[in-house]
C-alpha cells in the first residue's frame, strides 16, 4: 500500500507594529459606529414612513370631510339664496339682509316664464300679431 502524504500548510505569525494595529482598530471602530448608525437610521426611516402613511390617511379623510361639508353648506346657501335672493348673511348675528322688492320682482319673472302668454293654466292664445 502506498503511503499517504499529508500536505501541511505552515502558518507564520507576524506581530504588527503598534501604529498599524491602532490604525486598523480605528477603522474597525468607525465601521462599527457606522453600522450602528445605519441600523438606527433604518429604524427611524421605518418609523417616519409609518407616520407619513398615517398622515396621508388622515389628510385624505380631512379632504373628504371638507368636500362633503362644503357641498352640504353650498346646498343650504342655495336654499337661502332662493328664499332671500342676493341676501347678505351675517353669521355673527344670525341674520340675512335682502331686498324684498327684488325678491318680488324675481317671483313675478318666474311666474311670467311659467305662463308666457299671461294665461293661467297653460292655455295658449293666438298671438295678436302675425309674424312676417
Amino acid at each position: 500500500m502506498a503511503k499517504e502524504q499529508k500536505n501541511q500548510i505552515e502558518l507564520v505569525t507576524v506581530e504588527l507594529s503598534e501604529d498599524k494595529l491602532n490604525e486598523i482598530k480605528e477603522y474597525n471602530s468607525q465601521l462599527n459606529q457606522i453600522m450602528t448608525q445605519i441600523g438606527q437610521l433604518h429604524i427611524r426611516r421605518n418609523e417616519l414612513t409609518s407616520e407619513l402613511e398615517k398622515i396621508e390617511a388622515a389628510f385624505g379623510e380631512a379632504e373628504s370631510g371638507f368636500t362633503e361639508t362644503n357641498s352640504e353648506m353650498r346646498k343650504e346657501l342655495n336654499k337661502l339664496e332662493r328664499d332671500y335672493p342676493r341676501g347678505q348673511l351675517n353669521l355673527e348675528e344670525g341674520t340675512i339682509t335682502y331686498n324684498k322688492a327684488y325678491k318680488e320682482q324675481l317671483e313675478k319673472q318666474a311666474q311670467q316664464q311659467q305662463n308666457p302668454n299671461g294665461i293661467a293654466g297653460g292655455d295658449t292664445v293666438d298671438a295678436p300679431f302675425s309674424k312676417v
